[in-house]
Formats: C-alpha cells, structure tokens, sequence
C-alpha cells in the first residue's frame, strides 16, 4: 500500500491513502504538480472506509509525494495516521 502526501502553494497538506492497483496511475499524475491540469485519482477515504475520486487542480499543489504506507493490519486507526 502507499499514500499520496500534497502540500500546496498556500501551505496546506493533505494525505491520501492510494486505491489498490492506482498507485502507477496516481504516479503518473505528478507530473502535472503546478500545471493547469485538472485531475481526477481514485483514493481510499480511511475514516469512511471507502474508495472516492478526489479532482485535483494541481495548479495549487506545490509538491506531492508517494510514501509506502503499512498494511492495514499494522495500522493505527486516525485520520492522519
């Protein structure tokens, strides 16, 4: 599993853990960090405990990153653990 941290031009941050079998697809949207490119990535919403589409315009995103996450087992339960 891994996550997608965002830290926009203005400061804010955000964590998303990555849909199974999106991380290829949401790596290649990086590519766009800055750009006027709107995108659209299928994310895991951890407190719902279900899949949703984030739209993303990365015009506002300064910088984004992918880091391997732990299994769900050896998770600790919280929004932004």
């Amino acid at each position: 599993m891994a996550a997608l941290v965002l830290v926009g031009a203005s400061g804010w941050q955000q964590r998303w853990e990555i849909a199974p079998g999106q991380e290829e697809t949401v790596a290649a949207e990086l590519s766009n960090v800055g750009s006027e490119h709107v995108g659209r990535l299928r994310l895991l919403d951890l407190e719902a405990d279900s899949e949703v589409i984030l739209v993303i315009a990365w015009e506002q995103v300064a910088t984004a990153v992918i880091i391997p996450t732990p299994s769900a087992q050896h998770r600790p339960p919280g929004m932004y653990t």
